[in-house]
C-alpha cells in the first residue's frame, strides 16, 4: 500500500505546503484543539513549524502524519499518520470539527495501521489520547490497541497511552 493510501472516502498523501491554511484553521479552533496537547490554539508560525517537520519526517523516515482529503472532492478534512514519540511511533489523528461524527477518523486510522504494519513492518505502535476524547480511544481500542498506562500531562490532563505490539494483535484489528 504506497502513498498516497486510499479508502473508500478518503486519500492520505504526503503533506504539503499548500495544506498550511488549512491547519492553521483547524488549530484555530478552542473546540477542535481541546484535547490535543495543553487544549490551546496554535499559532500560524507554530503550524508552519509542525507542517515542516511532518514533511521532513517522511522524508527522513519515510512515515509522518499524511494530509487527509476526500476522494470525492479533493477536501483536506484533518490528518492521519505516524510520529516519533520517545522510542517508538505514535499513531494519530486529528480532524477539523465539520468532518467529526462520520467514521473518517477511524477509516483513516485502519488506513495508516495497515500502512503501518504491511508496508513498514512495524511490530509496535502507541496511540496517546486525552481521557476526555472518548470517540479517539474507541478508535485506538478498536485497532486493537491496549491501554498500557494513563499520566496526567500539562498539569491537569490525564492522557491514556495505548501500545499495540504484533504478538498481542487481535485477528480482528485490521478488518
Amino acid at each position: 500500500m504506497p502513498l498516497p493510501l486510499s479508502t473508500e472516502r478518503l486519500i492520505l498523501r504526503a503533506p504539503e505546503p499548500g495544506d498550511l491554511g488549512f491547519f492553521v484553521d483547524l488549530f484555530a479552533d478552542p473546540e477542535a484543539v481541546r484535547y490535543i496537547a495543553d487544549g490551546g490554539t496554535w499559532s500560524a508560525e507554530r503550524i508552519r513549524g509542525q507542517q515542516e517537520k511532518k514533511i521532513n519526517c517522511l522524508a527522513e523516515r519515510g512515515f509522518t502524519l499524511y494530509t487527509v482529503v476526500r476522494a470525492a472532492d479533493g477536501q483536506v478534512v484533518g490528518d492521519c499518520g505516524l510520529a516519533p514519540w520517545e522510542d517508538g511511533i505514535e499513531i494519530g489523528w486529528r480532524f477539523a470539527r465539520p468532518y467529526w461524527g462520520q467514521g473518517l477518523g477511524k477509516e483513516a486510522a485502519r488506513a495508516v495501521f495497515a500502512h503501518a504494519r504491511q508496508e513498514l513492518g512495524l511490530t509496535e505502535l502507541w496511540c496517546l489520547v486525552n481521557e476526555r476524547n472518548t470517540a479517539s480511544w474507541r478508535i485506538a481500542e478498536g485497532l486493537g490497541f491496549q491501554m498500557d498506562r494513563t499520566e496526567i500531562w500539562h498539569g491537569d490532563r490525564t492522557v491514556r497511552i495505548y501500545r499495540w505490539n504484533a504478538g498481542g494483535e487481535r485477528p480482528d484489528a485490521a478488518g
